[in-house]
């Protein structure tokens, strides 16, 4: 069983995570959205966060709903929740969800949401036009 030392701030910690350069390297180029820009824009952790949430369904973003009793007795309990504990990284993650889903249709909430947490216009700006970018490259390369 492996314990996750909180004092440690080191990103190495967490699941598919590299921690030499040469392997970090390797990890972005596999990943294929985070351009250059998006790189200096961000900090290590929330560029985590958006490689989570390119994984992440639309249907993450709505709120659990409770189970009854029955339905636990059935199903068990409910799933965890995908939100994440820190409002700034939730942000950030609800923001890069809409955009791989719904590209540069975005609504107007989730912006003023990132904003509010903290993510200037560029950064924003920046994101959302690599995630178009990234999704327009798959659409074609699926072709």
């Amino acid at each position: 069983m492996a314990f996750l030392d909180c004092r440690d701030r080191a990103l190495h910690a967490l699941p598919d995570f590299a921690t030499t350069t040469d392997t970090q390297a390797h990890h972005r180029r596999q990943a294929g959205h985070c351009d250059e820009a998006v790189r200096q824009q961000f900090e290590p952790h929330e560029l985590r966060v958006l490689q989570l949430a390119r994984r992440d369904g639309i249907e993450t973003l709505q709120e659990p709903r409770k189970r009854g009793w029955f339905t636990r007795f059935v199903l068990g309990p409910p799933p965890p929740s995908r939100r994440l504990a820190n409002e700034r990284l939730e942000a950030l993650r609800r923001l890069a969800v809409h955009a791989w889903h719904k590209g540069y249709l975005l609504p107007v909430s989730v912006v003023k949401a990132a904003e509010h947490a903290g993510f200037s216009e560029e950064q924003i700006g920046t994101l959302i036009d690599n995630i178009g970018r990234a999704r327009t490259a798959r659409q074609f390369a699926s072709l």
